[in-house]
């Protein structure tokens, strides 16, 4: 342990001093900066939709000022209000039509919240297609989504925020909910799945709380240099900055933000957090890039105590699974599909369908940037014969081919899944589920 520890200190050692002496030559662009608007963690008091109003408006001024004001279509095809719309925070009330004409009651989600929480550098947008997909099965619920602190402005206002703000943004999310909301199941993707998980550990007991949905959790990060982190950002701003014109979530990440986001997966990786006695649906793909995939299976076998739990593992290039410790209920399906062109599913497919159009199959935005060079990136921009997967295909596919997947060619399949999860998890049986 001591050696170590010490091989750990002169690694530090190393990249800072590397750091250091590059952090005075990066291009400081005016939206890498604070914008002194930035999102904050709503106070216990307040409603639920008070905190959806006053955060559009909060992002309407910010938008306005820093990007709207000082360029022209920042967002492309995109106007703010658009902007807006995809980033804010949002509350969906029963469909009362709908809920009516299939029949009230706790099989079409009538007394049920769902509370949805986005990713690190993302926004609600990218759990829309999920929310809506449910609704549909679930028509008597109410939708809950929150903005995670930092989140939906510029990316400079992640070099300040901490994980106590996320941490209490969702704590605020589930107490929210008022008190016609008698079962709340959670679902988070990607850093908002390792959020929920902190908050239902941090929860002493919760009844309420029936399940739990992790979309490509992040339990621990893919990469072995995520551990330098939280030391860097003291010197470093960036972890890496590309163009900010996605209007669903930022291009840049900020190495403040991926410093809290290790903090914040540490109860994960030391094994500290307690097994949880409620189901868990989670999925996740053998190739994802950001996040390590076997760390959510060992979580889900070793620290999911519940009957009921399902994981979906999509398999692609990665084969490691086959030689991991497993568990029962893993249900292993290929990521491959010839008609939409996917060929793996990368950390960002997971929550979208391939009809959405902003990132889906025919989408109006795409993931290039994993080609510096020009002549690449303008290749996968134009989309003559591109596949779609994760950035481990780069190697092997054509130069300029390869764009990163925004969308689940299985989506319709994994939504059945979860609906049948959701329906176990509240308890429902045959009998009531046919009235």
């Amino acid at each position: 342990m001591s050696n170590q520890r010490t091989i750990r200190a002169s690694l530090t050692s190393l990249i800072v001093g590397a750091a250091l002496a590059i952090t005075g030559c990066s291009k400081e662009d005016p939206q890498d900066s604070p914008s002194g608007n930035a999102i904050k963690a709503p106070s216990g008091d307040m409603s639920f939709s008070d905190y959806v109003t006053s955060t559009r408006s909060q992002l309407h001024d910010a938008l306005s000022s820093k990007r709207f004001a000082q360029e022209e279509n920042p967002f492309g095809e995109y106007n703010i209000d658009q902007v807006v719309d995809m980033r804010a925070p949002f509350a969906i009330t029963p469909d009362k039509i709908s809920c009516d004409a299939t029949g009230r009651g706790l099989a079409h989600g009538e007394k049920v919240g769902f509370l949805m929480i986005h990713g690190l550098t993302d926004s609600p947008f990218w759990l829309s297609d999920v929310r809506d997909h449910l609704r549909n099965r679930f028509p008597c619920a109410t939708f809950h989504g929150v903005l995670l602190p930092g989140h939906g402005t510029v990316p400079g206002d992640l070099i300040d925020v901490r994980l106590e703000d996320w941490l209490d943004t969702v704590r605020y999310g589930v107490d929210a909910f008022g008190a016609d909301i008698e079962h709340i199941i959670p679902i988070g993707y990607s850093t908002g799945a390792t959020l929920i998980g902190r908050d239902f550990d941090a929860r002493k007991q919760d009844k309420r709380i029936n399940g739990m949905i992790m979309l490509s959790p992040g339990l621990a990060a893919k990469s072995d240099q995520a551990w330098l982190t939280p030391y860097v950002r003291h010197v470093k701003k960036w972890v890496g900055q590309s163009k900010n014109n996605d209007p669903g979530k930022y291009g840049s990440m900020a190495m403040n933000a991926a410093g809290e986001f290790h903090l914040l997966t540490e109860p994960y990786r030391d094994g500290s957090i307690k097994n949880f006695d409620i189901p868990v649906f989670l999925v996740i793909s053998s190739d994802d890039q950001t996040v390590d995939p076997l760390a959510a299976v060992d979580f889900f076998c070793e620290k999911v105590d519940a009957p009921i739990k399902h994981l979906i593992w999509y398999q692609g290039e990665n084969n490691a699974l086959d030689d991991h410790p497993k568990c029962d209920d893993i249900d292993i399906v290929s990521s491959a599909n010839d008609e939409m062109r996917t060929i793996n599913h990368a950390h960002t497919a997971i929550t979208m369908h391939p009809d959405n159009t902003v990132y889906g199959v025919n989408g109006a935005v795409y993931d290039c940037g994993h080609y510096d060079d020009e002549q690449q990136h303008q290749a996968c921009e134009a989309g003559e014969n591109v596949v779609y997967g994760e950035r481990n295909l780069i190697a092997s596919a054509t130069p300029g081919t390869l764009r990163r997947g925004t969308f689940n060619p299985d989506f319709p399949a994994m939504i059945e899944k979860m609906s049948t999860f959701i329906v176990a998890s509240l308890g429902i049986t045959a009998d009531m589920h046919a009235k």
